[in-house]
Order: C-alpha cells, then structure tokens, then sequence
C-alpha cells in the first residue's frame, strides 16, 4: 500500500492576521515548527495487524514557503523527513502553493494537505491517516478522507493517488480543493476523530487570541 505524504502550507502573508502565522508562538515553538514537529511524531512505518493488515506510514512531509521564507524555513525543524519548497507565486493565493507542494510528493503517494494555522496534535494526525489508509487498504471507493469532530468537518484532508492529475490543475478562480471535493463527494469519507482540535482555525487575532489561551500556551 503506498504511503502517506503530508504538504504543510506556509506560504502565505496571514493579512487577515497582521502577522505571518508560520512564526506566531505555539506551545513554545514558532506554529511552523510545532506543526511539522507533530506531524514527524506520527511513524514513518508501523505496521497495525488488524483484520485489514493495513499499514501506517507518513513517508514525508513538505513544507511550502514564500512569505518571509528564510523566517519560516528557520522555524521548521530540520529532519530528513522533511522537504522545504519555494512558491515563489505565493500572492496568486493558495491553490499555488498546494500545486507547489505536489511536486515534492512522488507519483502514487496519498497526500494529506494541512495549513500552518491548523495546529494538530500528532493523536489527530495519525488517527486520521490511520482510518485513511484503512479504509483504501480494504478499497472501501473512497478518494479523499476529511477529518472532523461534532459533526462538522475539519483538518487534515488526505486525497487519493488518484486524484492527482486533478489537484495539479487546481486554480483559486475556481475554488481550488473545494471544488475537487465537491466532484467526488459521494467518495468522500468524513471521520470523526473525537477530538475538537480537528475543527481549530488560526485566522484572525480573535481567533489565535482564545485558542492560545487554551491550547498554545502549554498544550492541551
């Protein structure tokens, strides 16, 4: 079964923040570094003996930059797991930077797409990949997985190998990934992961201010 890569989006000016959100402080490290730092903390290669016999693995993880990247690059923890790519079109909005970060993502691979401002625990993280790789191990007809919680649907979102030809031609005037989920719902498998900091999003002062409050200052 091919393997899991993630792309962590980074690249953005964070204008409705007033701040770059890569380098906003996240349980004592930069939000870049925290977030890829949990996302190194789910395995590489772990076997699960199930009835599926499917198996876990986040081969990778590609960091998209263009905002200030020498700032977020120096934020984002140095690993051999970890690739930084350059989207040097990263005004032209976000459907730029997830093409950009396709290109580190070897053909056949499931890619798992997550912002810098979707600070996820690696609990989260792993669940999610877990149930994503089970359900396709088992060719369950799904395409795209979506975590969420309460009933809503969150972050991280994992796509099929199969889609991948479509997310290279994803463009912002025509509503990026949301329009190629919206052509395969009814091949998208909504999880539950149980836990609320699925639904988390950094996108204004407000927004940072609670959160931190309650889980950036020391975690949950």
């Amino acid at each position: 079964m091919w393997p899991v890569v993630a792309v962590v989006l980074a690249a953005g000016a964070s204008t409705r923040m007033g701040a770059p959100k890569a380098l906003l402080p996240w349980q004592g490290q930069p939000l870049a570094s925290y977030v890829v730092s949990e996302l190194l903390r789910v395995p590489p290669d772990q076997a699960h003996h199930g009835h599926d016999g499917y198996v876990l693995r986040l081969e990778r993880i590609v960091v998209v930059v263009g905002h200030r990247a020498d700032e977020v690059m120096a934020a984002v923890p140095a690993d051999r797991r970890v690739t930084i790519v350059v989207n040097r079109d990263w005004e032209a909005g976000k459907s730029g930077s997830v093409v950009a970060g396709l290109s580190g993502v070897p053909v056949g691979r499931h890619t798992l797409v997550t912002g810098v401002d979707q600070p996820r625990p690696a609990s989260v993280i792993q669940a999610v990949v877990a149930n994503h790789m089970e359900g396709t191990g088992r060719n369950d007809g799904r395409l795209v997985t979506i975590a969420g919680a309460l009933g809503r649907r969150g972050h991280p979102t994992i796509f099929s190998p199969l889609l991948r030809d479509e997310l290279f031609g994803i463009e912002e005037a025509t509503l990026g990934l949301r329009a190629v989920i919206a052509r395969h719902e009814a091949m998208v498998h909504n999880f539950d992961t149980g836990d609320e900091m699925a639904l988390l999003n950094l996108n204004t002062p407000e927004q940072y201010g609670a959160a931190y409050e309650l889980h950036g200052r020391t975690g949950k």
